[in-house]
């Protein structure tokens, strides 16, 4: 179940008369009981739905805890990858458009489909059912021949009309009288070459029902509206014309299949990412739960349609919304079409996680999330717009401005913060008053800035260095360094120079350090002592030759392996400590850039990234038996001494995301320590608990 999907569900106004009319009509009356809706009733609801699932952060407002909490366990659990994926059947369907060229070469066609279909048991023991669009001039010759090899017929283009004046066209009847028990409608060339509009591709849609066939319904957005943002305005807009006069009962029994086709990837050889196709179509499906109820939404078969070739179906069929194809031109080629029907269902290789957009903020460069357990909010920074955001994961983000480029935002006792600035160095900030104290310069006199820093187990700070010119001078200067808690003074702990710290992050028993200087796209794994320096380098990963982009920041789970975003490869990685992937979490951005666990029981993954296609925040339920464990705060309760000029922090705003957010997490339980003692700060431990309260560091 998607995270929209639920979200959508969450948010329903709970009004069933009219959509439980719809449903339950008898076949004779379903298109009276339809039209009778499809006012300001189905006009108002699918309109919602396009409003509320096409930003994951539109909710409710809670006025209590108790509606909170159930708020908070649906959406957290529709972050789990859909369970409901399992009664659909996928359906491969091949559009030969106004292809190939001669009877003969179509006959030639089909019966080379026909026999791959009836091969190795036949369509009926494969992992999909088969359909075939032939052309008008074709279908009742293909359909003989297709006859008895369980591969279905279907017309591209009908007519609503049963018959009458309408030259050149082809109506239902026509169609189903050679063997058509399908029918295509709203293909986007139709759409764009023929002037169809949604009303009329509505028109269709019904037609194609009261001929007891099934509808194929396309959408899908052009190359500039997928740029600016517009996917699913468009495809809402092009289900609601679509759809308008189809009952519930009818997507329940497979009577409506929906084919998203970017337009920007038909015949042009592109083809929009798993994770974007993904995306895409949990918003589809979202959208008819919200509009006609979880049973249609778990049923309806949703297919991509853009370029879909016999080297990329496996890793679109792995995506959980996707349940089929429709294919272009690789459907006039036999062999390859046979490939992509008989795709492999388990092609094995890391388990695929699919994230999904939580907060649309549109940064420049996210980076550096940490999950404050104790205060139960997630803090990350916009680096180049000098932002530090939090998010509570109910209210709106709220965005701090400086005036300095932020490199990271860690923990400190008391509710307080560490961050990285440009010119400032290491600073103390409390995000209650806005005050700040800096603490200690970093490097000073080179060119560089603090950049990936986490807190490491016993309550010090670790952070490394960022050439600020590094891809100009290709120049490494700077260090990885150590503020011991309680003080203010760095200690240098790397032997060697840098030039793009990243992937800092500790195992639970804070004995090995996990980092990376990013342009060697390896990742080493140290033995680590909180008094010493870092010893005992080996390489624990090693980004692929053929893998674009470069390690970037990262967070240990609670097994002791690291979650790696991959900037440029559209994905995180989970490196086990033999150096091997075990998980992927695909996104549908091209540079991810940091990640780490919150949410309730920590079992949420937050992904940041960065622009252009990026920038908004991220986020995916872990796998069953993984989660993250607390962070630690920077030992250090001292009250923050602001100096003159300094207490003012600039601009805080918090950003609409058009409503506010179902929070994803409540505070969830850890097991017992027995220290009274914290032993990194001295707090008094007034109750049972495995972290200090304070500083977070672990519990003797």
């Amino acid at each position: 179940m998607s995270m929209s999907a639920t979200l959508a569900l969450a948010l329903s106004t709970g009004s069933s008369g009219p959509l439980d009319a719809r449903r339950a009509a008898p076949l004779g009356s379903r298109r009276a009981v339809a039209v009778t809706h499809t006012g300001a009733w189905f006009t108002n609801k699918a309109r919602a739905a396009r409003r509320t699932v096409s930003t994951v952060t539109r909710a409710a407002t809670f006025q209590n805890a108790a509606s909170k909490a159930q708020a908070v366990a649906r959406l957290e659990s529709s972050l789990a990858p859909p369970a409901a994926a399992a009664v659909r059947r996928p359906l491969m369907a091949g559009n030969w458009k106004m292809n190939p060229k001669t009877l003969a070469e179509a006959e030639t066609l089909a019966a080379l489909v026909a026999a791959a279909a009836k091969a190795d048991g036949g369509v009926a023991k494969s992992n999909a059912d088969v359909l075939v669009c032939a052309p008008a001039a074709f279908l009742a010759p293909v359909g003989k021949i297709l006859a008895g090899s369980g591969v279905s017929l279907g017309v591209q283009n009908i007519y609503h009309a049963k018959d009458g004046a309408f030259t050149g066209e082809t109506s239902l009847t026509m169609a189903k009288s050679v063997g058509c028990t399908f029918a295509l409608v709203g293909h986007s060339e139709r759409r764009q070459l023929f002037g169809e509009t949604d009303a009329l591709v509505g028109l269709k849609t019904r037609a194609v029902l009261d001929a007891q066939m099934t509808a194929v319904v396309c959408v899908g957005e052009s190359k500039e509206q997928y740029e600016t943002g517009l996917v699913r305005d468009v495809c809402g807009a092009q289900l609601a014309g679509a759809l308008e006069n189809v009952t519930a009962v009818e997507i329940e029994n497979g009577r409506v299949v929906i084919a998203y086709e970017p337009v920007w990837a038909i015949g042009t050889g592109l083809t929009a990412t798993p994770a974007i196709a993904q995306s895409v179509h949990a918003f589809i499906r979202g959208w008819v739960r919200e509009v006609f109820g979880d049973k249609s939404a778990e049923r309806v078969v949703i297919q991509y349609g853009g370029s879909v070739k016999p080297d990329s179906v496996d890793e679109l069929m792995r995506c959980p919304d996707v349940d089929g194809c429709l294919v272009g031109g690789a459907s006039l080629q036999a062999d390859a079409f046979a490939r992509i029907f008989g795709f492999n269902a388990n092609p094995g290789g890391p388990l695929k996680l699919w994230a999904e957009e939580v907060a649309p903020v549109k940064n420049e460069l996210g980076e550096s999330p940490v999950w404050d357990s104790v205060g139960q909010q997630l803090h990350w920074i916009d680096a180049p717009g000098k932002a530090l955001w939090s998010w509570d994961l109910v209210h709106d983000p709220v965005k701090r401005e400086f005036g300095e480029t932020l490199g990271f935002v860690a923990l400190r006792a008391n509710g307080t913060l560490l961050l990285g600035l440009s010119e400032s160095g290491i600073v103390a900030h409390d995000p209650k008053t806005n005050a700040k104290e800096i603490l200690t310069q970093f490097e000073p006199g080179l060119n560089t800035r603090p950049n990936d820093a986490r807190v490491d187990r016993f309550g010090n700070l670790v952070v490394g260095s960022y050439n600020n010119n590094w891809r100009g001078d290709a120049e490494s200067i700077g260090s990885v360094w150590r503020m011991s808690a309680g003080t203010r003074f760095l200690s240098e702990i790397l032997d060697y120079k840098i030039r793009c710290s990243n992937t800092t992050c500790f195992t639970p028993d804070g004995k090995s350090m996990f980092f990376c200087d990013s342009p060697t796209r390896r990742v080493y794994v140290f033995d680590y002592d909180p008094r010493g320096g870092l010893t005992n380098r080996r390489v624990l990963y090693e980004l692929p030759s053929d893998t674009d982009g470069s390690p970037d920041g990262a967070q240990c789970d609670e097994t002791g392996c690291p979650w790696i975003a991959i900037s440029g490869a559209s994905k995180v990685v989970r490196v086990g400590m033999d150096g091997l992937v075990t998980h992927e979490i695909e996104l549908p951005v091209k540079s991810p850039t940091s990640v780490t666990f919150g949410g309730r029981d920590l079992c949420t993954i937050f992904v940041t990234t960065r622009g252009p296609d990026g920038g908004g925040l991220y986020a995916v339920k872990a796998p069953p038996g993984i989660c993250g464990v607390p962070e630690v705060a920077f030992g250090d309760v001292s009250a923050i001494m602001p100096r003159a000029g300094d207490v003012s922090m600039g601009h805080m705003s918090s950003i609409s995301l058009g409503g506010v957010m179902a929070g994803l997490g409540v505070r969830g339980t850890v097991s017992s320590g027995t220290g009274k003692f914290c032993a990194a700060c001295g707090t008094n431990h007034a109750a049972p608990g495995k972290f200090c309260v304070e500083c977070g560091a672990p519990r003797a």
